[in-house]
């Protein structure tokens, strides 16, 4: 077992690497759940099952990754971040060219 004082970098590739996929389907699916609870005739219930269904799984993963070693909870709390960033971005281009799209066709 490691010790919680001298981390090991190649130690911390495996969650670092969950981080970052556990970061990206997270924020996926809160744009998916805010995306089709707007369009919903129950929105409550997406909203609901969305925010349980992420922070459930998020919060077991963290569990399951860090395994009591609070660099290995570091590590994949640095990569959930650096998930987030890559699908902020990849979901904001996402979104802008869905409103072009909308807008040559509405144009026309």
């Amino acid at each position: 077992m490691m010790s919680n004082f001298e981390p090991h970098m190649l130690d911390l590739i495996f969650p670092f690497m969950v981080g970052i996929v556990l970061g990206c389907c997270f924020f996926y699916a809160l744009w998916l759940t805010v995306d089709k609870g707007l369009k919903s005739i129950h929105p409550a219930v997406w909203f609901l099952g969305g925010i349980l269904a992420s922070m459930g799984t998020a919060v077991a993963v963290f569990y399951w990754i860090s395994d009591n070693d609070m660099w290995r909870l570091v590590a994949s709390l640095i990569g959930f971040v650096i998930g987030r960033i890559f699908m902020t971005k990849c979901l904001a281009k996402t979104d802008k060219n869905h409103l072009e799209k909308k807008a040559i066709n509405n144009a026309h």
